[in-house]
């Protein structure tokens, strides 16, 4: 049951990302495509590559910790 809810959190968060910031993500994390590969199909250098998968990975961090990780607070506490 929590494996399915954490993959829709984690969905939910990657549709959060500019689609090009999760396409990167996608081609080298979900379909273990290599470097020079996905470079070739974006058309994007190496260097790019590292920074837009860096991005991803700060900003699905984030989502992450804000709507999957983060403890409920019990109600009248912040």
């Amino acid at each position: 049951m929590h494996r399915t809810e954490f993959w829709e959190t984690f969905r939910d968060c990657l549709t959060k990302l500019p689609q090009r910031i999760a396409d990167v993500f996608m081609l080298r994390e979900m379909e273990e495509m290599e470097t020079s590969q996905i470079c070739e199909a974006l058309n994007i250098s190496p260097n790019n590559l590292w920074v837009m998968l860096h991005r991803a990975r700060m900003a699905l961090r984030e989502c992450l910790e804000l709507s999957w990780f983060k403890e409920p607070q019990p109600e009248g506490h912040l």
